[in-house]
């Protein structure tokens, strides 16, 4: 007897056989369901680096033609370097489009450089006059100038400080020669004090009134004269005082034109004199005390001889 196995009938071999037959053709089925799936993944793999590379040739001729403008503007407002930008006027404005900045030329070719507040009002101006004059001025929130510094052609520099209603308050400033002034003045527009040095080294104060005129006159001279000036309403001198360098202290009394009449001093060797004259200052009367307190009194004629004497 044989111990194989057994052999199935006819009938269930060939139902076996039709279902593997359907088996295979459903895996073949399957394979090429696969390998299609496959192709297609390629097919779009090729067609997404087509697209990129089609994207980047875009990218590309954008940029040329964005640097193709560039260089054009640029052809424009710099003919003559890259970095020069050539234009009569300039203005720039902040995100609310007030303008903040302006430069241009104004008159006859002045240059001027303008800032703004955040209302658009002026507070800052540098300007370059044709004439070659330079000055920067600064302007208040009532739009009123507030101070001014300029230099004119010749190189002298003058600080100006204004009050609230735009006028002249205080001025700073050195001429050309040298000479160099402050000088004050009130709301009316009238000078008040003035401190001056000259070229040569004379120092000075000046004491107005409320109409102008000098009323208060301090002096230094450069070789140390020391004076102190009196005036009259009219601005005339009426009495002076004064230490010479060898410390000789002197009080001159003038008249309303300004000529002395009366002097009245100590000598280098403290010798007091006392000195009338006439209205042409020509001395008349000479009285003095000499070191030894021997007076001595001389009288002066109209043609300037002594007519009498004593002792």
């Amino acid at each position: 007897m044989g111990s194989g196995p057994s052999t199935p009938p006819p009938k269930n071999l060939l139902a076996w056989l039709s279902e593997g037959r359907a088996s295979l053709g459903e895996l073949r089925r399957t394979l090429a369901e696969r390998t299609r799936l496959e192709q297609d993944l390629s097919d779009l793999r090729l067609e997404v680096r087509r697209l990129k590379a089609m994207g980047w040739a875009v990218l590309g001729v954008l940029g040329l033609v964005v640097i193709s403008s560039a260089l054009t503007v640029s052809r424009m407002f710099l003919p003559a370097e890259p970095e020069e930008i050539r234009a009569r006027r300039f203005n720039v404005v902040d995100d609310t489009g007030t303008t903040r900045l302006r430069l241009g030329l104004v008159g006859e070719e002045g240059t001027v450089l303008e800032l703004a507040d955040n209302r658009g009002a002026r507070r800052v101006a540098i300007v370059v006059r044709p004439g070659g004059a330079a000055a920067i001025e600064l302007l208040g929130e009532d739009h009123r100038s507030r101070a001014m510094l300029d230099v004119s052609p010749d190189g002298s520099p003058r600080l100006e400080l204004r009050g609230r209603d735009g006028r002249s308050a205080a001025t700073v400033g050195v001429k050309s020669d040298g000479a160099a002034s402050v000088m004050l003045v009130d709301r009316s527009g009238q000078p008040r004090s003035a401190l001056t040095i000259t070229p040569g080294g004379s120092s000075a104060l000046t004491l107005y009134d409320g109409t102008g005129s000098p009323r208060l006159g301090l002096a230094v001279g450069p070789d140390d004269w020391s004076e102190m000036d009196l005036y009259d309403r009219a601005g005339v001198p009426r009495l002076g005082l004064s230490v010479s360098p060898q410390g000789a202290p002197v009080i001159s009394l003038d008249d309303h034109e300004g000529r002395p009449r009366m002097v009245l001093g100590l000598l280098v060797h403290d010798e007091p004199v006392l000195d009338f004259f006439d209205h042409r200052g020509v001395g008349r009367l000479l009285l003095s005390l000499r070191a030894t307190g021997t007076p001595r009194l001389i009288a002066v004629g109209r043609r300037n001889q002594i007519i009498w004497e004593a002792p």
